[in-house]
């Protein structure tokens, strides 16, 4: 099975720097042309024959249509972004001096929690026991996604294992990665 994850386009909180998990917001003005532009170049997968996916968040959604048009699909809410808790709506300038956030920021285990949010450990989880149900479908699968979520997942896969580095993964927006679940390997490519 190949699941192909796809970061949402670019947010109106990803132009403020703002930490936006739970956060429902918009894509911005600027992400419609960017994402045509991306489609155009021949990027996406095709979805002939695919489970079709979005997190269900706006930013998802719309870049779900931007890309695939009005296609009917479904939801996964497991592969909502990452609950940044009380860091959500806040940007790094604002936190820089927050003791919990620079634990977790500084984390070596994904296991620390956001206060009121998640670790990385607990958003590869919940996304893993997705990729479950999608395997058993056994359809090659599209998710447009979040970026923390896709980095996360494949920094357990492909990284150090606990999730922190998690920054070398992080799609830019509009792009992401194709995981190829083989009977006896797991492997990936960029996508964009």
């Amino acid at each position: 099975m190949k699941l192909y994850l796809i970061r949402h386009g670019i947010s109106t909180a990803n132009l403020q720097r703002r930490y936006a998990g739970v956060w429902d917001v918009d894509l911005a003005p600027e992400a419609f042309d960017a994402l045509e532009e991306l489609k155009n170049q021949g990027i996406y997968p095709s979805i002939e024959g695919k489970a079709l996916y979005t997190s269900g968040m706006r930013r998802t959604e719309q870049t779900f249509k931007a890309i695939f048009g009005d296609v009917e699909h479904e939801v996964l809410h497991e592969f909502k972004e990452m609950n940044f808790g009380v860091f959500e709506k806040s940007c790094y300038d604002e936190l820089e001096g927050d003791e919990a956030y620079m634990q977790w920021a500084m984390d070596t285990t994904g296991e620390f929690c956001c206060p009121q949010g998640e670790s990385k450990r607990m958003v590869f989880d919940r996304v893993m026991s997705a990729i479950q149900m999608l395997k058993a479908d056994g359809r090659d699968a599209i998710v447009v996604c979040h970026g923390a979520v896709t980095a996360i997942l494949l920094s357990y896969l492909f990284g150090d294992g606990n999730g922190t580095n998690y920054f070398d993964y992080l799609p830019l927006q509009g792009r992401g990665y194709c995981i190829d679940f083989s009977p006896n390997s797991i492997t990936y490519e960029k996508i964009g």
